[in-house]
């Protein structure tokens, strides 16, 4: 009976997270759009490119490691929210760089790859847990 109760807590502990790993999500993508269309001063030479490289990757983690979207659909999903930021960048002061373009796509990909991990060792201690 204990073991009934501990796997329906861990089950519902498991839902919750996932839904604030969604809440998570929405409330990155806001302060994305935010933070990418403000107009600011000039940063540290090189510095934007890393900021977005890191802001792209925190917004991929939390919709790979969830595993609610596919690789596919998140990679797409998050690369053309980066394009359509760029996009309009223009009409907020702010220019588009093709270099951004470049940097947008490799956090995305450096947050599936951190996404997929955290999933791997959460499985792997999950199944160490229970056996």
């Amino acid at each position: 009976m204990r073991k009934l109760a501990s796997h329906a807590l861990h089950s519902y502990t498991l839902r919750m997270r996932q839904y604030l790993d969604i809440l998570l999500t929405v409330v990155m993508t806001a302060v994305l759009t935010v933070a990418m269309l403000w107009s600011l001063e000039a940063p540290p030479e090189g510095s934007d490119k890393l900021i977005h490289m890191i802001a792209f990757a925190a917004l991929a983690f939390p919709l790979v490691h969830t595993g609610w979207f596919g690789l596919i659909p998140a990679n797409i999903g998050a690369c053309a929210f980066g394009d359509m930021i760029e996009l309009i960048q223009p009409t907020f002061k702010r220019s588009a760089e093709l270099s951004n373009w470049i940097a947008d796509p490799l956090g995305v990909l450096i947050g599936i790859g951190f996404g997929l991990a955290y999933r791997r060792v959460s499985s792997i201690m999950s199944a160490a847990k229970h056996s």
